[in-house]
């Protein structure tokens, strides 16, 4: 993993609006999809592409949507902070802080690379045979296969271009879409 160092920040934007994800200054982030086997012990090769820029002290996560996310200390730190703030009592504050620091486990890869997911993340992400890791641009998202091909497959080309041209309806004239 890549040392932990002032390149790496949680984006305030990102927090405000997802969960706490990685985020780096004046690069695209995170990009690409990787599928890797799932051994009979929960490992998973963390994809070349991905670990090379992953900071230390990440953690794995749940996430929205059966995912697993990936994120910095700051990440979680800041997504406790979110689910602190929206509690309406005290009993609900320690909820969701049960909630989500006792789904996260740090990232901590063998020397082969390979990340081990525990069995109630991989069951929270129906993760099986197969895992997909999903750049986020600011994080890193995994699922199990059969659920994010259930999804992509729902997505075809007319579909993608309508959400394309709703996505850029508001874009500056000029801009190239």
């Amino acid at each position: 993993m890549a040392q932990s160092g002032g390149k790496w920040q949680t984006d305030a934007a990102d927090v405000a609006g997802g969960v706490g994800v990685l985020a780096a200054p004046a690069r695209a982030g995170f990009c690409g999809t990787y599928r890797h086997s799932v051994d009979a012990k929960g490992r998973v090769a963390m994809p070349a592409a991905l670990r090379r820029e992953l900071p230390e002290g990440s953690f794995v996560a749940r996430g929205p949507d059966h995912r697993l996310v990936v994120m910095t200390p700051d990440g979680l730190r800041a997504e406790v902070a979110r689910f602190v703030r929206t509690a309406e009592t005290p009993a609900q504050r320690r909820h969701f802080e049960r909630i989500v620091r006792g789904g996260a486990y740090p990232v901590d890869l063998d020397d082969q690379g390979r990340l081990l997911l525990t069995s109630a993340q991989r069951q929270w992400a129906q993760i099986g045979d197969r895992a997909v890791f999903v750049g986020m641009g600011p994080g890193i998202e995994i699922a199990g296969e059969e659920r994010w091909q259930a999804e992509a497959t729902e997505l075809d080309p007319d579909e993608y271009s309508r959400l394309h041209d709703l996505v850029h309806s508001n874009d500056e004239p000029g801009e190239i879409t």
